[in-house]
This record gives C-alpha cells, structure tokens and sequence, in this order.
C-alpha cells in the first residue's frame, strides 16, 4: 500500500483472523474478522478500500474441490468488513494468492487466466490475453503507481496494460549479473522500486548472500511507444545467512514509510 497507509495480512489457512500494519508508528493490531474463513489470501486496494480475494470452504456436495472463491469488501474508514462476501464467480477457475488493483479494476490469478472485477460495475470478466498471468504466478511482483513490476534474473519487466504484454524496464545501470539461481522480492517504496534478492553463496554449507536495490522509476512516451526507465539509486549486500539461522525462502517484503 502506498506510504502512510496501513496495511494488512491475514493468517495462515484456515482463517479468518486479520492484523493491521500501522505504518505511523510501525505497529500491528488486531483488526475485525473476515466474513469467512479463507485458505489462500491475496489483497487488492480500490479507492481506499480493501478487496480480499481468496478459497473457502464450500458446502455444496457438487463440488469435487469442496472449494469456492470468496471476495470480501473491507472500509478502513469504517473499520468493517461487508458482512456478505461479493458476489464471485466460479467458472473463471480457483483464485490464487496474487493480485494486482489497475484502473479500478481488481485483477486475481485463477487457474491460468486473469480474473478481472470490475468495481464499479460490480461485474467479473476474463482477460483473453493470458501474458499477464504468466508475470504474477510467482511471489517476485509488485504494483507502483497503476503498473505492475516482476523480477527474474533474466529480466525485470513491468506490464504494459494498453498493449496487453509483458515490457523489458530499461536501464538499471548498475545492478550486478544474476545468477539463475537468484530469488526476487519486490516492493512499492514509496513510488520507487525495492527489490531484494538471495542467492546461494556455497552449495556445500547453504550459506545464503541476500542483497537489496532502491530503484527510481521514469516514464518516457513517444509517439509510437512508452517505456518505463529505471535508476539504480542504491544497492548493497545486506547480510549472510548460514544453515543454522533456519532459512529458508522470504515469502514477501513490506515497505513502511512515512
């Protein structure tokens, strides 16, 4: 979320509980439960509102997954969720744990495809082109600015909504070669691009080198295309981690800025 806004995350599955990240004074607090208990979660923000989309329990005996998808509506003003979830439809496939908010438009992974609820017309769709779902399976994206940003160590690319493909971000002069084995982490740093990274340093011992970068982001249009542009403001090794601190893999990153 953007900086100064609160943000916030739900337990592990099966559940319902739901915490607030205070990006005021850096603290969590215990917010009201969701309508239903979910067991895959992910988080989209629309004009100040929370959408959280995700798999509950489903008692219809029809239903070999005995699943169903679940959207649920949060006011931060109110400090209440709708006591009803949205209205979800099913056929567009399960939901997964990745979303992104574009121009007031909630965009879910859902088996293979792009599941998009429209807002303001309270109506689900399917985007044709699948391109944008194959940038969102892993965990190594993020959202600035109505644009969505994914990391590999082959390249770090953003979405390009009105072309429908995936774009290769220009510049970023100074990061250093990846290796194939590196892992991306990306965040919205108050309108600029976080990024860490870790890579296995020696096979033998599982010693890991994580790595972090602070990226400028620029936007140049031309009368025949766009490209975005990003400016290497920073990066350093930022720790070593051995076996024995029980390490395994960072499931995401938050920035809190005020």
């Amino acid at each position: 979320m953007q900086s100064g806004e609160p943000s916030l995350a739900v337990t592990k599955a099966s559940s319902s509980s739901v915490f607030i990240l205070d990006c005021q004074s850096h603290t969590w607090r215990t917010a009201p439960s969701l309508p239903v208990e979910l067991y895959t979660v992910s988080v989209g923000v629309i004009d100040g509102k929370i959408y959280a989309t995700g798999l509950c329990d489903d008692d219809d005996p029809n239903n070999n997954l005995k699943l169903k998808n679940s959207l649920s509506l949060f006011d931060p003003k109110t400090q209440a969720w709708d006591p009803q979830p949205l209205p979800c439809r099913q056929t567009v496939g399960t939901f997964s744990r990745h979303s992104a908010s574009i121009d007031g438009k909630l965009h879910v992974v859902a088996h293979k495809m792009m599941a998009v609820y429209d807002v303001k017309e309270s109506k689900w769709d399917v985007l044709s082109n699948r391109s944008m779902y194959y940038g969102m399976v892993p965990n190594s994206y993020c959202q600035i600015d109505n644009v969505v940003y994914s990391a590999s160590p082959e390249a770090f690319r953003w979405y390009d909504i009105q072309a429908g493909r995936w774009r290769v971000l220009q510049g970023l002069v100074g990061l250093p070669m990846f290796r194939r084995d590196s892992v991306f982490r990306l965040a919205n740093f108050g309108g600029k691009l976080a990024v860490m990274w870790w890579q296995t340093i020696c096979f033998y011992t599982g010693k890991k080198k994580i790595c972090c970068a602070e990226i400028a982001l620029e936007r140049r249009s031309s009368s025949a295309t766009c490209e975005i542009w990003g400016k290497v403001e920073w990066f350093d090794h930022v720790l070593t981690l051995t076996p024995i601190s029980e390490f395994d893999e960072f499931v995401s990153i938050i920035a809190a800025t005020v």
